[in-house]
Protein backbone atom coordinates (compact mmCIF):
# COMPACT_ATOMS: atom_id res chain seq x y z
CA UNK A 1 0.00 0.00 0.00
CA UNK A 2 1.36 3.16 -0.63
CA UNK A 3 0.96 6.31 1.55
CA UNK A 4 2.06 9.76 2.06
CA UNK A 5 4.52 9.91 4.69
CA UNK A 6 3.66 12.11 7.50
CA UNK A 7 5.90 14.19 10.04
CA UNK A 8 4.94 14.44 13.46
CA UNK A 9 6.81 17.10 14.45
CA UNK A 10 6.24 20.52 12.39
CA UNK A 11 7.22 23.65 14.55
CA UNK A 12 8.27 23.96 18.07
CA UNK A 13 5.97 26.06 19.97
CA UNK A 14 2.37 24.84 21.20
CA UNK A 15 0.54 26.15 18.41
CA UNK A 16 -2.34 23.89 17.22
CA UNK A 17 -1.74 22.19 13.39
CA UNK A 18 -2.77 20.94 10.95
CA UNK A 19 -0.68 17.49 10.17
CA UNK A 20 1.74 17.85 7.02
CA UNK A 21 3.38 15.83 4.79
CA UNK A 22 6.50 14.75 5.53
CA UNK A 23 8.62 16.55 2.94
CA UNK A 24 7.17 19.54 4.03
CA UNK A 25 8.48 19.29 7.55
CA UNK A 26 11.89 18.54 9.78
CA UNK A 27 11.98 15.09 10.73
CA UNK A 28 14.02 14.88 13.95
CA UNK A 29 17.19 13.63 12.63
CA UNK A 30 17.10 16.30 9.43
CA UNK A 31 17.37 19.16 12.58
CA UNK A 32 18.58 22.44 11.19
CA UNK A 33 22.39 23.93 12.13
CA UNK A 34 20.84 26.53 14.55
CA UNK A 35 19.36 23.70 16.79
CA UNK A 36 22.50 21.86 16.91
CA UNK A 37 24.44 24.46 17.62
CA UNK A 38 22.76 25.05 21.30
CA UNK A 39 24.32 21.78 22.57
CA UNK A 40 23.75 19.77 25.17
CA UNK A 41 21.23 21.67 26.79
CA UNK A 42 18.90 21.79 24.11
CA UNK A 43 19.40 18.27 22.88
CA UNK A 44 18.12 16.86 27.04
CA UNK A 45 14.98 19.33 26.41
CA UNK A 46 11.99 17.07 27.27
CA UNK A 47 9.56 17.13 24.28
CA UNK A 48 5.95 15.46 23.28
CA UNK A 49 4.56 15.10 19.84
CA UNK A 50 1.27 14.92 20.60
CA UNK A 51 -1.48 14.15 18.00
CA UNK A 52 -5.18 14.87 18.93
CA UNK A 53 -8.56 14.05 16.93
CA UNK A 54 -10.39 16.89 15.84
CA UNK A 55 -13.65 17.51 17.54
CA UNK A 56 -17.33 18.79 16.32
CA UNK A 57 -17.00 21.25 19.12
CA UNK A 58 -14.67 24.23 18.60
CA UNK A 59 -14.31 24.49 22.29
CA UNK A 60 -12.50 21.58 22.98
CA UNK A 61 -9.73 22.40 20.84
CA UNK A 62 -9.04 25.39 22.89
CA UNK A 63 -9.34 23.93 25.52
CA UNK A 64 -7.36 20.92 25.32
CA UNK A 65 -4.56 23.93 24.03
CA UNK A 66 -4.75 25.53 27.06
CA UNK A 67 -4.12 22.27 29.22
CA UNK A 68 -0.75 21.50 26.86
CA UNK A 69 0.29 24.82 27.24
CA UNK A 70 0.36 24.78 31.13
CA UNK A 71 1.74 21.13 30.55
CA UNK A 72 4.69 22.68 28.77
CA UNK A 73 5.24 25.70 31.25
CA UNK A 74 4.70 23.75 34.66
CA UNK A 75 6.80 20.79 33.11
CA UNK A 76 9.61 22.47 31.00
CA UNK A 77 8.15 20.08 27.86
CA UNK A 78 8.06 21.11 24.38
CA UNK A 79 5.01 20.24 22.80
CA UNK A 80 4.32 19.82 19.51
CA UNK A 81 0.11 19.53 19.73
CA UNK A 82 -1.52 18.64 16.14
CA UNK A 83 -5.41 18.41 15.18
CA UNK A 84 -5.73 15.30 12.89
CA UNK A 85 -9.42 15.13 11.27
CA UNK A 86 -10.74 11.50 12.33
CA UNK A 87 -10.85 9.90 8.85
CA UNK A 88 -7.24 10.79 8.41
CA UNK A 89 -5.92 9.38 11.67
CA UNK A 90 -5.29 5.85 10.84
CA UNK A 91 -3.95 6.74 7.38
CA UNK A 92 -1.48 9.50 8.52
CA UNK A 93 -0.04 7.07 12.02
CA UNK A 94 0.73 4.46 9.79
CA UNK A 95 2.90 6.23 7.51
CA UNK A 96 4.63 8.19 11.06
CA UNK A 97 5.04 4.83 11.77
CA UNK A 98 6.48 2.90 9.09
CA UNK A 99 8.67 6.05 8.52
CA UNK A 100 10.06 6.17 11.60
CA UNK A 101 8.80 9.68 13.11
CA UNK A 102 5.53 8.58 15.04
CA UNK A 103 3.95 11.07 17.57
CA UNK A 104 4.11 10.43 21.10
CA UNK A 105 0.58 10.69 22.06
CA UNK A 106 -2.53 10.46 19.99
CA UNK A 107 -6.32 10.64 20.75
CA UNK A 108 -8.57 8.63 18.99
CA UNK A 109 -11.51 6.19 18.76
CA UNK A 110 -10.98 2.94 21.05
CA UNK A 111 -11.55 0.72 17.66
CA UNK A 112 -9.39 2.59 15.33
CA UNK A 113 -6.67 3.27 18.33
CA UNK A 114 -6.79 -0.29 19.72
CA UNK A 115 -5.85 -1.69 16.26
CA UNK A 116 -2.34 -0.57 16.99
CA UNK A 117 -2.65 -2.51 20.46
CA UNK A 118 -2.67 -5.87 18.49
CA UNK A 119 -0.22 -4.05 16.08
CA UNK A 120 2.31 -3.80 18.85
CA UNK A 121 2.36 -0.31 18.48
CA UNK A 122 0.86 1.30 21.48
CA UNK A 123 2.63 1.23 25.20
CA UNK A 124 1.29 -0.45 28.21
CA UNK A 125 -0.55 1.64 30.66
CA UNK A 126 -1.91 -0.23 33.45
CA UNK A 127 0.16 2.02 35.63
CA UNK A 128 -1.99 4.98 34.51
CA UNK A 129 -5.22 2.63 34.60
CA UNK A 130 -4.27 2.16 38.00
CA UNK A 131 -3.73 5.94 39.42
CA UNK A 132 -7.21 7.15 38.77
CA UNK A 133 -10.92 6.23 39.68
CA UNK A 134 -11.98 5.45 36.39
CA UNK A 135 -16.09 3.63 36.12
CA UNK A 136 -16.07 -0.17 36.02
CA UNK A 137 -16.78 -0.03 31.89
CA UNK A 138 -13.92 2.18 31.57
CA UNK A 139 -11.82 -0.08 32.57
CA UNK A 140 -12.92 -2.47 30.26
CA UNK A 141 -12.45 0.46 27.26
CA UNK A 142 -8.41 -0.22 26.81
CA UNK A 143 -8.15 -3.84 28.04
CA UNK A 144 -7.28 -6.03 25.55
CA UNK A 145 -5.77 -9.65 27.39
CA UNK A 146 -4.74 -8.90 30.68
CA UNK A 147 -3.03 -5.66 29.87
CA UNK A 148 -4.83 -2.31 29.78
CA UNK A 149 -3.28 -0.23 26.52
CA UNK A 150 -5.74 2.80 26.32
CA UNK A 151 -6.59 5.06 28.58
CA UNK A 152 -9.89 6.42 28.31
CA UNK A 153 -10.67 10.04 27.79
CA UNK A 154 -14.96 9.80 26.98
CA UNK A 155 -17.25 7.70 26.55
CA UNK A 156 -19.42 8.60 23.25
CA UNK A 157 -22.52 6.34 23.43
CA UNK A 158 -25.15 6.84 21.15
CA UNK A 159 -28.82 7.72 21.74
CA UNK A 160 -32.03 7.43 19.17
CA UNK A 161 -33.36 11.08 18.50
CA UNK A 162 -37.46 10.65 17.42
CA UNK A 163 -39.14 14.05 16.50
CA UNK A 164 -41.39 14.29 19.50
CA UNK A 165 -43.62 16.78 17.59
CA UNK A 166 -44.25 14.62 14.55
CA UNK A 167 -45.09 11.78 16.68
CA UNK A 168 -48.01 13.62 18.99
CA UNK A 169 -49.22 14.74 15.87
CA UNK A 170 -50.33 11.44 14.93
CA UNK A 171 -51.25 10.47 18.76
CA UNK A 172 -48.06 8.13 18.69
CA UNK A 173 -46.32 7.15 21.98
CA UNK A 174 -42.53 6.31 21.94
CA UNK A 175 -41.72 2.91 20.84
CA UNK A 176 -39.90 0.37 22.81
CA UNK A 177 -38.92 -1.99 20.08
CA UNK A 178 -37.68 -1.82 16.70
CA UNK A 179 -40.86 -3.49 15.20
CA UNK A 180 -43.07 -0.83 16.38
CA UNK A 181 -40.87 1.66 15.30
CA UNK A 182 -41.05 0.44 12.28
CA UNK A 183 -45.25 0.48 12.28
CA UNK A 184 -45.13 3.99 13.42
CA UNK A 185 -42.57 5.14 10.66
CA UNK A 186 -45.33 4.34 8.37
CA UNK A 187 -47.99 6.39 9.73
CA UNK A 188 -45.65 9.46 10.00
CA UNK A 189 -43.35 9.13 6.86
CA UNK A 190 -44.31 11.65 4.25
CA UNK A 191 -41.97 11.55 1.36
CA UNK A 192 -44.31 13.37 -0.81
CA UNK A 193 -43.24 16.88 1.01
CA UNK A 194 -39.84 15.68 1.84
CA UNK A 195 -39.52 13.80 5.12
CA UNK A 196 -39.29 10.95 5.59
CA UNK A 197 -39.50 8.84 9.00
CA UNK A 198 -36.80 6.51 9.60
CA UNK A 199 -32.75 8.62 8.88
CA UNK A 200 -30.29 5.24 8.82
CA UNK A 201 -27.47 5.84 6.35
CA UNK A 202 -25.67 3.26 4.82
CA UNK A 203 -22.99 4.28 3.12
CA UNK A 204 -19.19 2.42 3.96
CA UNK A 205 -17.50 5.71 4.34
CA UNK A 206 -15.22 4.85 7.12
CA UNK A 207 -17.48 5.82 9.93
CA UNK A 208 -19.24 3.60 12.64
CA UNK A 209 -22.40 4.51 12.50
CA UNK A 210 -24.22 2.32 10.09
CA UNK A 211 -21.76 -0.41 11.16
CA UNK A 212 -23.33 0.16 14.44
CA UNK A 213 -26.61 0.33 13.49
CA UNK A 214 -26.59 -3.02 11.59
CA UNK A 215 -24.76 -4.97 14.15
CA UNK A 216 -27.56 -3.62 16.90
CA UNK A 217 -29.99 -5.67 15.01
CA UNK A 218 -28.20 -8.30 14.62
CA UNK A 219 -27.91 -8.55 18.32
CA UNK A 220 -31.58 -7.46 18.79
CA UNK A 221 -32.59 -10.33 16.63
CA UNK A 222 -30.56 -12.85 18.48
CA UNK A 223 -27.46 -13.37 16.13
CA UNK A 224 -23.78 -12.68 16.38
CA UNK A 225 -21.18 -11.73 13.92
CA UNK A 226 -18.28 -13.63 16.15
CA UNK A 227 -18.98 -15.39 19.15
CA UNK A 228 -16.54 -14.82 22.84
CA UNK A 229 -14.04 -17.58 21.33
CA UNK A 230 -13.64 -15.86 18.19
CA UNK A 231 -15.61 -18.18 16.37
CA UNK A 232 -17.35 -16.86 13.39
CA UNK A 233 -20.86 -17.69 13.58
CA UNK A 234 -22.58 -14.62 11.25
CA UNK A 235 -24.26 -16.89 9.11
CA UNK A 236 -27.19 -17.93 10.81
CA UNK A 237 -31.27 -17.60 10.78
CA UNK A 238 -31.19 -15.48 13.36
CA UNK A 239 -28.86 -12.60 11.12
CA UNK A 240 -31.17 -13.50 8.13
CA UNK A 241 -34.05 -12.33 10.26
CA UNK A 242 -31.98 -9.47 10.68
CA UNK A 243 -31.12 -8.89 8.03
CA UNK A 244 -34.30 -9.40 5.94
CA UNK A 245 -35.94 -6.39 8.85
CA UNK A 246 -33.24 -3.83 7.85
CA UNK A 247 -33.34 -4.35 4.21
CA UNK A 248 -37.39 -4.03 4.53
CA UNK A 249 -36.71 -0.41 5.84
CA UNK A 250 -35.63 0.66 3.02
CA UNK A 251 -37.79 -1.14 0.30
CA UNK A 252 -40.91 0.42 1.88
CA UNK A 253 -39.66 3.61 1.12
CA UNK A 254 -39.48 4.57 5.08
CA UNK A 255 -36.21 6.04 4.74
CA UNK A 256 -34.55 8.68 1.75
CA UNK A 257 -33.39 6.48 -0.96
CA UNK A 258 -29.66 8.66 -0.88
CA UNK A 259 -29.20 7.10 2.62
CA UNK A 260 -27.69 4.06 0.76
CA UNK A 261 -24.45 6.21 -0.09
CA UNK A 262 -24.56 8.59 3.26
CA UNK A 263 -21.69 8.58 5.81
CA UNK A 264 -21.61 9.81 9.20
CA UNK A 265 -22.30 13.22 8.31
CA UNK A 266 -25.81 12.42 6.18
CA UNK A 267 -27.91 11.54 9.40
CA UNK A 268 -27.00 14.76 11.14
CA UNK A 269 -28.07 16.88 7.92
CA UNK A 270 -31.10 15.03 7.62
CA UNK A 271 -32.40 15.55 11.04
CA UNK A 272 -30.92 18.84 11.61
CA UNK A 273 -32.70 19.84 7.81
CA UNK A 274 -35.54 18.93 8.69
CA UNK A 275 -36.25 15.35 6.39
CA UNK A 276 -35.60 13.00 8.45
CA UNK A 277 -37.39 11.59 11.77
CA UNK A 278 -35.68 9.24 13.68
CA UNK A 279 -31.48 8.58 14.07
CA UNK A 280 -29.02 7.31 15.92
CA UNK A 281 -26.31 9.22 17.06
CA UNK A 282 -24.04 10.45 19.92
CA UNK A 283 -24.82 13.64 21.38
CA UNK A 284 -23.20 16.38 18.98
CA UNK A 285 -26.52 17.23 17.12
CA UNK A 286 -27.61 18.14 21.00
CA UNK A 287 -24.59 21.12 20.62
CA UNK A 288 -25.59 21.86 17.17
CA UNK A 289 -28.85 22.67 18.42
CA UNK A 290 -28.75 23.94 20.91
CA UNK A 291 -26.71 26.85 19.14
CA UNK A 292 -28.32 27.12 15.54
CA UNK A 293 -31.62 25.65 15.89
CA UNK A 294 -33.09 25.73 19.48
CA UNK A 295 -36.74 25.27 18.58
CA UNK A 296 -35.85 21.73 16.85
CA UNK A 297 -34.17 21.19 19.83
CA UNK A 298 -37.89 21.95 21.29
CA UNK A 299 -39.34 19.20 19.29
CA UNK A 300 -36.75 16.68 19.67
CA UNK A 301 -36.68 13.81 22.08
CA UNK A 302 -33.65 10.95 22.76
CA UNK A 303 -34.85 7.59 23.78
CA UNK A 304 -32.63 4.79 24.86
CA UNK A 305 -32.26 2.14 21.64
CA UNK A 306 -35.43 0.23 21.14
CA UNK A 307 -35.82 -3.83 21.75
CA UNK A 308 -35.27 -6.66 19.37
CA UNK A 309 -36.82 -9.81 19.22
CA UNK A 310 -33.86 -11.34 21.60
CA UNK A 311 -32.92 -8.23 23.70
CA UNK A 312 -31.49 -4.65 23.27
CA UNK A 313 -28.06 -3.28 22.88
CA UNK A 314 -26.24 -0.35 22.57
CA UNK A 315 -23.07 -0.41 20.91
CA UNK A 316 -20.82 2.21 22.19
CA UNK A 317 -17.11 3.69 21.49
CA UNK A 318 -15.15 6.05 23.62
CA UNK A 319 -12.12 8.92 23.00
CA UNK A 320 -8.47 7.47 24.09
CA UNK A 321 -5.28 8.20 25.18
CA UNK A 322 -3.02 6.31 23.26
CA UNK A 323 1.16 6.37 24.05
CA UNK A 324 3.08 4.88 20.75
CA UNK A 325 5.29 2.49 21.61
CA UNK A 326 8.21 3.81 18.48
CA UNK A 327 7.89 7.35 20.23
CA UNK A 328 10.69 8.89 20.98
CA UNK A 329 9.12 10.78 24.40
CA UNK A 330 6.82 7.78 26.06
CA UNK A 331 7.46 9.05 29.39
CA UNK A 332 6.36 12.94 28.44
CA UNK A 333 3.25 11.03 27.07
CA UNK A 334 2.32 9.38 29.71
CA UNK A 335 3.21 12.37 32.10
CA UNK A 336 0.40 14.66 29.74
CA UNK A 337 -2.30 12.27 30.80
CA UNK A 338 -1.31 12.47 34.23
CA UNK A 339 -1.22 16.22 34.19
CA UNK A 340 -5.10 15.79 32.22
CA UNK A 341 -6.32 13.41 35.03
CA UNK A 342 -4.93 15.17 37.70
CA UNK A 343 -7.01 18.71 36.99
CA UNK A 344 -10.67 17.00 37.93
CA UNK A 345 -12.05 20.56 37.69
CA UNK A 346 -11.45 21.11 33.92
CA UNK A 347 -12.11 17.27 33.04
CA UNK A 348 -15.49 18.02 34.31
CA UNK A 349 -15.59 21.26 32.66
CA UNK A 350 -13.94 19.76 28.97
CA UNK A 351 -17.04 17.12 29.27
CA UNK A 352 -19.83 19.73 29.98
CA UNK A 353 -18.75 21.70 26.82
CA UNK A 354 -18.94 18.94 24.64
CA UNK A 355 -22.48 18.30 25.89
CA UNK A 356 -24.00 15.15 25.32
CA UNK A 357 -21.68 13.68 23.11
CA UNK A 358 -19.29 12.94 25.78
CA UNK A 359 -19.56 11.33 28.94
CA UNK A 360 -17.46 10.95 31.89
CA UNK A 361 -15.04 7.99 32.49
CA UNK A 362 -13.81 8.90 35.93
CA UNK A 363 -16.72 8.02 38.97
CA UNK A 364 -18.37 10.39 41.35
CA UNK A 365 -19.87 12.81 38.33
CA UNK A 366 -23.13 11.69 37.06
CA UNK A 367 -24.74 13.56 40.69
CA UNK A 368 -23.53 16.72 38.87
CA UNK A 369 -26.93 18.82 37.69
CA UNK A 370 -25.67 18.56 33.96
CA UNK A 371 -26.27 15.42 34.26
CA UNK A 372 -29.55 15.56 35.92
CA UNK A 373 -30.80 17.46 33.01
CA UNK A 374 -33.49 15.49 31.62
CA UNK A 375 -31.81 16.38 28.19
CA UNK A 376 -28.31 15.14 29.43
CA UNK A 377 -29.52 12.22 31.76
CA UNK A 378 -30.26 9.86 28.69
CA UNK A 379 -26.93 9.53 27.32
CA UNK A 380 -25.38 8.98 31.17
CA UNK A 381 -27.32 5.93 31.25
CA UNK A 382 -26.34 4.69 27.78
CA UNK A 383 -22.93 4.98 28.61
CA UNK A 384 -23.32 2.84 31.26
CA UNK A 385 -25.11 0.00 29.84
CA UNK A 386 -23.08 -0.10 26.50
CA UNK A 387 -20.73 -2.72 25.06
CA UNK A 388 -18.30 -2.66 22.95
CA UNK A 389 -19.16 -2.06 18.99
CA UNK A 390 -17.66 -5.94 18.07
CA UNK A 391 -19.55 -7.49 20.61
CA UNK A 392 -19.03 -10.29 22.21
CA UNK A 393 -15.74 -10.96 19.75
CA UNK A 394 -12.13 -11.03 21.82
CA UNK A 395 -11.09 -7.72 21.71
CA UNK A 396 -8.51 -7.88 18.96
CA UNK A 397 -6.79 -6.97 15.74
CA UNK A 398 -9.09 -8.66 13.91
CA UNK A 399 -12.53 -7.17 15.80
CA UNK A 400 -11.32 -3.62 14.76
CA UNK A 401 -10.26 -4.51 11.65
CA UNK A 402 -14.01 -6.29 10.91
CA UNK A 403 -15.38 -3.37 12.52
CA UNK A 404 -13.61 -0.55 10.68
CA UNK A 405 -13.73 -2.23 7.51
CA UNK A 406 -17.52 -1.99 8.00
CA UNK A 407 -18.17 -5.36 6.50
CA UNK A 408 -21.93 -5.61 7.64
CA UNK A 409 -22.91 -1.76 5.93
CA UNK A 410 -21.45 -3.79 2.71
CA UNK A 411 -23.32 -6.48 2.66
CA UNK A 412 -26.38 -4.55 3.64
CA UNK A 413 -25.55 -2.86 0.02
CA UNK A 414 -25.57 -5.99 -1.88
CA UNK A 415 -29.06 -6.10 -0.65
CA UNK A 416 -30.36 -2.85 -1.77
CA UNK A 417 -27.88 -2.08 -4.32
CA UNK A 418 -27.13 -4.40 -6.21
CA UNK A 419 -30.50 -7.38 -5.31
CA UNK A 420 -29.01 -9.67 -3.04
CA UNK A 421 -31.41 -11.98 -0.84
CA UNK A 422 -30.82 -11.79 2.83
CA UNK A 423 -30.06 -15.42 2.77
CA UNK A 424 -27.24 -14.02 -0.26
CA UNK A 425 -25.68 -11.24 2.22
CA UNK A 426 -25.29 -13.14 4.87
CA UNK A 427 -23.36 -15.62 3.39
CA UNK A 428 -20.70 -12.69 2.07
CA UNK A 429 -20.67 -11.52 5.40
CA UNK A 430 -19.74 -14.74 6.42
CA UNK A 431 -16.68 -15.06 3.72
CA UNK A 432 -15.54 -11.38 4.84
CA UNK A 433 -15.33 -12.10 8.69
CA UNK A 434 -13.83 -15.49 7.91
CA UNK A 435 -11.32 -13.41 5.42
CA UNK A 436 -10.15 -11.97 8.74
CA UNK A 437 -10.38 -14.38 11.19
CA UNK A 438 -8.92 -17.02 8.98
CA UNK A 439 -6.19 -14.90 7.71
CA UNK A 440 -2.42 -16.53 8.18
Amino acid sequence: MVMACLAGCGSSDTGTQEAAPAESGTPAEEAPAEAEASGAESSSAKKLVFWDKAEYVDEYGSMMKAVVDRFAEEQGVEVDYVNVPSADMKQKLMAAIEAGNAPDLIVGDDTLVGQFASLNQLENVDDIMSEYDFTDAALKVGLLGDTQYMVPQAFTAPGMYIRVDKWEEKGLEMPETWEELKEQAKIVNDPANGFYALGFAMGASGGGDAEGFCRTIILDWGGQTVDENGNVVVNSPETVEALTFIKSLYDEGLISPDAVTGDDMWNNQAYLAGTAGVICNAGSIIASMKNDDPDLLAKTQVIAYPAGPKGSYTLGGSNVFGVIASGKNVAEAKDFIRFYYNDMDNYEAMIEVMGSMWQPVINGMDESEFWQDEMNKPWMESSKQSVKTYYPAPSDEKAMTCFSSQLCVKAVQEMLINGATPEEAAEILEKSFKEVYEAE
